[in-house]
Formats: structure tokens, sequence, C-alpha cells
């Protein structure tokens, strides 16, 4: 498949996936909660594997939730199966990148079967009001550190900047700390700075959770990727993955923050080829099934 749009009912809803590449299906459910999916593009990837980028409900072009529904983790869990059984018959491999990875670990303890092999990327089993404020702890001390060519207070403001507003306040919050979430943005801004203007991000109710105690549960082959400068998800949230999944596979971006996929790609897409050629995936059908309609949630 190449360059393929593919929408997925679930009910009266739509959910629209981006289809592009060839070899075995990976799913890949962005981060956020309620980014685009578009910074999730990975063309190296493409080579060997058929990725299909998810825009969650309620942004890009998929529909949003109806009135009163909630935009929980039950909710994307259910979706991603969707997508998941419209273009599978058998197990895929899903990506999951920050609050993706909370999905995807979500839809792992519940769909033991229909999951090849899970990626969790610069994601956490834990999130609550504690990792929160640590989050922010390292955040301040990055934007002090970088205080010559950031302002501080600006940065902080917008980490604190409630993300349940319209979609321009959630956007400015988001781009306020972008610099932030990679690792050395100021030297690659040339690179980077383009996302400023295409990474729209929805509001959407941050999720709290600790599935620490069930992924021992886990069963699909799994690996855990993070990037070293990560202030949100680094290293003692992959070290929880690591210790708590058996036999989780593991891989340190030493260069990269938040998004190993463009700090360090050439790197990224071999580990998790590599990864995905131990893994018993399907590849995907030569004519692809039409839309399903899957039981509304």
């Amino acid at each position: 498949m190449r360059g393929m749009t593919r929408t997925v009912r679930v009910g009266d809803l739509s959910l629209v996936c981006h289809v592009s590449g060839r070899g075995p299906l990976c799913v890949a459910h962005p981060g956020g909660p309620g980014l685009l999916g578009d910074y999730l593009r990975m063309p190296l990837l493409e080579r060997d594997l058929t990725m299909v980028y998810l825009e969650p409900a309620g942004t890009g072009a998929s529909g949003p939730l109806a009135r009163g529904a909630k935009y929980d983790l039950e909710t994307y869990a259910a979706h991603l199966d969707a997508v998941v059984a419209e273009l599978s018959d058998g197990p895929v491999l899903v990506l999951g990148h920050g609050h993706g990875g909370f999905v995807a670990q979500k839809y792992a303890l519940g769909n033991p079967g229909r999951i090849a092999g899970l990626i969790l990327y610069a994601t956490s089993p834990l999130a609550d009001q504690h990792t929160r404020a640590a989050a922010r702890e390292r955040l301040q001390r990055y934007a002090r550190a970088n205080a010559d060519r950031a302002d501080p207070e600006a940065m902080i403001a917008a980490y604190d900047r409630p993300a349940d507003r319209s979609v321009h306040e959630t956007t400015a919050r988001l781009w306020g700390i972008l610099p932030a979430l990679f690792g050395d943005y100021w030297q690659r801004r040339r690179e980077f700075a383009p996302l400023l203007g295409a990474l729209p991000c929805w509001p959407r109710p941050a999720a709290e959770f600790d599935f620490r105690a069930d992924l021992r549960s886990i069963t699909a082959p799994t690996m855990v990727l993070w990037g070293t400068h990560d202030f949100e998800f680094g290293d003692a949230a992959a070290r929880m993955l690591r210790s708590g999944i058996p036999g989780a596979h593991a891989a340190e971006f030493r260069d990269s923050a938040h998004f190993a996929h463009m700090e360090e790609a050439e790197r990224f897409s071999y580990v998790v080829t590599e990864f995905a050629r131990r893994s018993p995936t399907e590849s995907p059908a030569s004519s692809p099934a039409p839309a399903a309609t899957r039981t509304p949630v």
C-alpha cells in the first residue's frame, strides 16, 4: 500500500488513517492527547513496513466523539481495536508515542492476541500529578540552562497553561515548550522549526492511570524506546516499562529527547525494523476490505 487514506467507521464516527509503505502492518498512535498525527510520519520505516498513521477521534479529519462521550484511554483503545480489526485478520505491530503509548498499553492489556509486537516510544506506565510535577521541574531546569536562547518564564507559563481550552490556545501551549522536546533544538532549528506551523493540538483531558502492576500481563514482544533528554518520559519511565514487561527489549537514543524518530531517524528506523523482523506480523491484503462498522463507544 502506498499513499492511501482509509476511513474506519465506529458507529457514526469516522476515523481516518493514512497508510503508506510495504511489508508487515504497523499501526501508529500519536501522542498529545489531541495532537495531529502528521508529526509521527516515518518515511524510513515505510521501506520495510506498511505504516498506518491513525488520526485519533476529534483530530485532523477524524470525527469528534458524540456529546457526553469521554476522550479517555478506554475509548482510544477501542478505536485502535477497530482500526486493527479493519486492516488485518491477524496480529499486527502497534506503535504508541507519548500519550499514544498509554493507549497502546491499554490495548495490549485487553487484546493480547491482536498484537504481534508492541513498540512503546517515549511513554510511561504511570501518569499522575506527581509525574507531571517532576516533568515540570525537569523542564524548568532545561529552560534555565537555555536562558540565553529561550525565555524560562514564558516556557514554564506555557507548560502550566490549561490544556482544555480552544485549539488555538492548546496549540500555543505546545509551541511554547516545543524546543524542550528536542535534544538539541537550537543547533537544528532550521530542520525542526517548520513543526511550529504544522503541529496543531486539540484540547483533550490528560489521562491519569497506573499500569505498573499490570505490565507483567503484557505477553506481546515489546520494545521500549526513549530519548535521554526527554523531560517528560525519559530514563525513569523507560526503567518502569523495562522492569515490568517480561522480556522487554530496549533502545535509548542519547542524542534525542521526545522525537527520536526525527532526531536520530536512521537508527530509529533500524531498531524498529529489526524488532519487527523478529515479530510474527501480518502483511496487508493486496485489496483492502471495505470500511468496517463497529459498535459505538
